[in-house]
């Protein structure tokens, strides 16, 4: 239970109870990937999707709700450094403002380009001096909205970094601290757990005697499915918490040059002079890093075994339960023919008492009878062969219940603290390195490698 309670915590802090908003997020409330996407669109208006650059026009409201206070959300948690939901949610909303004036200063820009064509063609040409003075005009014009365009980029783009550093920022070292003193509990149960199978491996259990039933074969078959959840709920974690890392960084390092080292196989590294670049990139970076090098597959591999070994006592407990019935079935059958025979026997008695039987019936009878005792003995050899196959049965059973227990749980516990001490470690690292690499405010120096606003709308190479 205090394995369980604590992941509570950071439930909280990323509001999971949350289940309501105010009705002007209902868009949002409906798609819940949008927030989500908050973290994953480029800075850059190519990088986005037709179907996100269609929507873009259909919703008016963005801004108001970027713009709104922190009443927006319920209180269903959250964390002291406010809420992440929402500031992600005012992230999406800026970025989606960004990309609208980056597309509409985009357009500005074409149609600055084809007037000033045509400015030069008619200057060539020797056209009429009203004509050239109403088309520098309109350059003019379009030369004004460029400018204003670049400001609005610019404004919107120093928000977005605003909001970076003072709330995006805070929260995540916050959750950081919250998922360290997670797996600082979850490291201490895994190893109370371990100890504990430690002891049980040392008992001496009783020997067999007891025989597998429905009720053992249906927990059995409960086991595997609580088994198989519990796998594909760790590994489900797992993956979800590489995944919004993974966004994270991804979306981070837009806000550095184009200086980042690239390899076949995608990003692979900051620039070198990681002291030039916003805190939380690096953070971020090094989280993503050290996520890709901490492996589950022990885990998953330990649970899966585990599971074979539920699945083969579930079979073995199977064929317990028919060898018994064969056991049964003979033993009904003998006491049968034991009856039957007792039977005969009574009349081959009553037969040698009367003297008017005939001595050649006699015999027959007591012929038949011996074939009767020898069928009989037969099938009581069959029955103790029969039950001798059933204990081996139960024996079997006995030896994969206590393996698979005694060694499937103990792989798991065992491969569950190592994961919860890699993890742990992983968490105590990323907050030293974070409190090493913090340095004074520096009043109105922006960090060298940090993309200017007017690096969205490229004006001066088409």
């Amino acid at each position: 239970m205090r394995a369980c309670d604590s992941g509570k915590e950071v439930s909280r802090m990323l509001e999971l109870n949350r289940t309501s908003l105010q009705p002007g997020l209902d868009e949002i409330k409906e798609n819940s990937s949008k927030i989500k996407q908050a973290i994953t669109w480029h800075r850059s208006p190519s990088s986005l999707s037709s179907s996100y650059r269609s929507h873009l026009g259909a919703s008016s409201s963005s801004m108001s709700w970027a713009e709104s206070g922190s009443d927006t959300f319920d209180d269903y948690g959250g964390m002291a450094s406010g809420s992440h939901s929402q500031t992600l949610g005012r992230l999406f909303a800026w970025e989606k403002k960004l990309y609208e004036e980056v597309k509409a200063g985009d357009r500005t820009w074409q149609a600055y380009v084809k007037k000033c064509s045509q400015l030069r063609n008619q200057d060539a040409k020797g056209a009429d001096p009203r004509v050239l003075d109403k088309t520098r005009t309109v350059v003019r014009e379009l030369y004004t909205r460029i400018r204003v365009a670049l400001r609005s980029a610019e404004s919107i783009s120093e928000k977005i970094q605003k909001l970076r550093d003072e709330e995006l920022q805070p929260q995540l070292i916050e959750l950081l601290q919250g998922l360290m003193r997670t797996w600082k509990v979850m490291l201490e149960s895994h190893e109370i757990q371990k100890q504990i199978m430690f002891k049980v491996n040392s008992f001496t259990c009783p020997a067999y005697g007891k025989f597998s039933n429905d009720h053992q074969r249906h927990a059995t078959l409960k086991l595997e499915a609580e088994l198989r959840n519990w796998r594909a709920s760790f590994l489900s974690y797992v993956a979800a918490q590489k995944a919004y890392v993974e966004a994270l960084d991804g979306w981070l390092s837009r806000f550095i040059l184009s200086d980042m080292v690239y390899s076949s196989r995608g990003r692979s590294s900051l620039p070198c002079n990681k002291t030039q670049l916003p805190p939380l990139v690096v953070l971020c970076h090094e989280w993503f890093v050290a996520l890709n090098k901490l492996t589950e597959r022990p885990v998953s591999c330990a649970m899966r075994s585990f599971i074979r070994s539920a699945r083969v006592l579930w079979v073995k407990q199977g064929e317990e339960q028919q060898q018994k019935r064969r056991v049964d079935n003979l033993a009904k059958e003998i006491d049968k023919r034991v009856v039957a025979f007792k039977r005969a026997e009574n009349k081959v008695v009553e037969s040698k008492l009367l003297e008017y039987k005939a001595e050649s019936d006699v015999k027959q009878k007591i012929e038949s009878l011996s074939e009767r005792k020898e069928m009989l003995n037969t099938l009581r050899k069959k029955w103790e062969s029969e039950k001798a196959k059933h204990h081996d049965c139960m024996k079997n059973t006995h030896e994969v219940t206590l393996n698979g227990f005694k060694i499937g749980l103990a792989s798991i516990f065992e491969s569950l603290t190592e994961f919860s001490r890699e993890s742990l470690k992983l968490y105590d690292e990323l907050l030293v390195h974070n409190e090493e690499a913090k340095v004074p405010d520096r009043i109105g120096e922006k960090p060298n490698g940090v993309e200017g606003s007017e690096s969205h709308i490229a004006l001066d190479g088409r």
